[in-house]
């Protein structure tokens, strides 16, 4: 297990290697039941891959960031949905770090393989200050692998009788808070174009008690543990995992375009679509699209970890391209996967082909706020003087 040796780039890629088997015969499965199959999930955890991001203190491996990126970018390439609960619930034991380590212990009572869903934009959601804690009631979309979590994790904004209370910023108090999955209703929601098999459905509460010590203001909250890689805040490390998959799910369309065009001869040709020199240009387009893009998303990872292993902060200069490469990566997979469905043909407009899948996975996965066009205007303000706004 990757527990029992030094954590690296390249016994995290045989971790997931070694699943693999596992991740390609439950595709189908997850797809279908619109959820990660159970035993996807006992192999994540029983490669390791669940406490990536686990503090030391923890009894987890604390890998770097881009690490972990080529972990769920690995796993994507294989069952995007995979890779996508792994950047999700398997980076949501980081936010552990924000809370003192009496209450981080109590969601690692069963060790540190622990899968820790939840979501992050609240529905009529509340919490209301009461003595110990906080009573909170709410609902929750896009909770990715909740059926699967011991525990789950929500942000809320913290309220005072009808009013939203402030923050020492002037902005209202968003607080991250850990439940246990028996507290929280979980709905049967997740009809989705794309990434089914992630069981991004919806959940719930209603009045449910959660201590002081299971709750950290989103904004301003700082590691309760010594490692560098927490101060590279909680947004941007979440940004970066999911964007990571996205490299993921185009590297599989493009290994899936060239094998179809190898067998594929269109009808009234008498010669096979890989002969084609339009193709060969069309697909040296795509990689170097998706390849460019996935190269400054990992430099910028690089250089996030330098920082903060320096002792330094993540610079605003750093941050506005961090967000450019999020979004980089969102608008050029999307346009890589679209170009080579189109090229495909009809062979790919049927319902379960792996091209057609990762067609609707792609455009699903960019939808996701990380990745959104609206970064480029929001991020092109910063290089006019008008500062970067939230994270």
């Amino acid at each position: 297990m990757i527990a029992e040796m030094e954590v690296s780039k390249e016994n995290v890629r045989q971790s997931v290697e070694r699943i693999a088997p596992v991740l390609e015969k439950y595709r189908d499965e997850g797809e279908r039941e619109r959820s990660l199959p159970a035993a996807v999930v006992a192999a994540m955890r029983g490669a390791g891959l669940l406490r990536l991001w686990v503090p030391k203190e923890y009894g987890g491996d604390e890998v770097d960031l881009p690490v972990f990126m080529r972990a769920a970018e690995s796993m994507a390439r294989i069952d995007s949905a995979a890779g996508w609960v792994l950047s999700v619930g398997a980076a949501g034991p980081l936010l552990t770090a924000f809370v003192p380590p009496e209450n981080a212990m109590e969601i690692y009572a069963n060790g540190p393989d622990t899968l820790l869903a939840g979501a992050s934009a609240p529905q009529g959601a509340r919490a209301v200050p009461v003595q110990g804690g906080y009573k909170v009631t709410g609902r929750w979309p896009l909770a990715s692998g909740s059926q699967h979590g011991e525990w789950l994790g929500i942000v809320t904004m913290l309220f005072d009788g009808d009013g939203p209370v402030m923050d020492e910023h002037g902005a209202p108090d968003f607080k991250s808070m850990f439940l246990p999955r028996e507290d929280c209703q979980i709905e049967d929601t997740w009809y989705s174009l794309g990434m089914r098999g992630t069981g991004s459905t919806h959940f719930s509460v209603k009045d449910v008690f959660v201590p002081e010590g299971r709750v950290f203001s989103v904004f301003t909250a700082q590691p309760q543990v010594s490692g560098p890689l927490y101060r590279l805040g909680v947004l941007p490390m979440f940004a970066m995992t999911v964007t990571s998959v996205l490299p993921g799910i185009a590297r599989a369309a493009i290994d899936e375009f060239v094998a179809l065009a190898k067998a594929k001869t269109p009808t009234f040709s008498q010669t096979g679509l890989a002969t084609r020199p339009t193709i060969h240009a069309e697909v040296a387009q795509v990689e170097a699209l998706v390849q460019s893009a996935r190269a400054f998303l990992y430099e910028v990872a690089d250089e996030m970890m330098a920082s903060v292993k320096a002792g330094q902060p993540v610079s605003e200069d750093l941050e506005a391209r961090r967000r450019l490469a999020c979004t980089n990566v969102g608008a050029s997979c999307t346009q890589a996967v679209d170009r080579l469905f189109a090229l495909a043909g009809s062979t790919t407009v049927y319902s379960g082909h792996r091209l057609e899948r990762l067609l609707r996975d792609i455009h699903t996965a960019g939808q996701h706020l990380f990745v959104s066009p609206v970064w480029w205007e929001k991020t092109g303000q910063y290089y006019f003087g008008q500062g970067l706004g939230m994270p």
